[in-house]
């Protein structure tokens, strides 16, 4: 039996968040082709390091440009998928994606034609929303850092 070739895949995006009403407030963007809800994130372009790609894909995404990232935030997750998915002979893909924790200070958004849909949601409701294990710990490790810096401002890493 012949072992099939595995492609690695690179990605980055970023926990947003926003301060309003004396709470924390994520945004979720929900996929058109499907249901399931995630954080801005994309493939890396050539020689892109992982940060400028997310700043990138947070725009492309939802339309944000002014992104404030956090010190001491960046978590990578990774998972195995197969492309196209439930068809013989699909690829098998492992994907790296590396996350950054960023505070945006509007809460227009604009979705890419990649989404059907976003919410802005309080740290519980968007626990709920999200299905996926990786994402919901990425949640819950970004609102732990969230509260361990009170109201202090970040500072803006590039």
């Amino acid at each position: 039996m012949t072992e099939k070739k595995v492609i690695v895949e690179r990605s980055a995006g970023a926990i947003i968040f926003r301060r309003h009403g004396g709470r924390i407030w994520y945004v979720l963007l929900q996929y058109a082709t499907r249901n399931h809800w995630t954080f801005p994130r994309g493939r890396l372009e050539e020689g892109e390091r992982p940060i400028d790609a997310a700043r990138r894909e947070i725009e492309e995404e939802t339309g944000i440009a002014r992104v404030k990232f956090i010190p001491g935030y960046k978590e990578t997750i990774h998972f195995r998928y197969q492309w196209p998915p439930k068809t013989e002979g699909a690829e098998q893909r492992l994907k790296f994606i590396t996350f950054y924790l960023g505070e945006v200070f509007a809460s227009n958004i604009t979705i890419s034609e990649e989404h059907k849909n976003f919410v802005w949601a309080p740290y519980d409701k968007a626990l709920k929303i999200i299905k996926h294990k990786n994402s919901r710990d990425l949640l819950m490790k970004a609102n732990t850092k969230i509260i361990s810096m009170g109201e202090k401002k970040p500072s803006l890493v590039s």
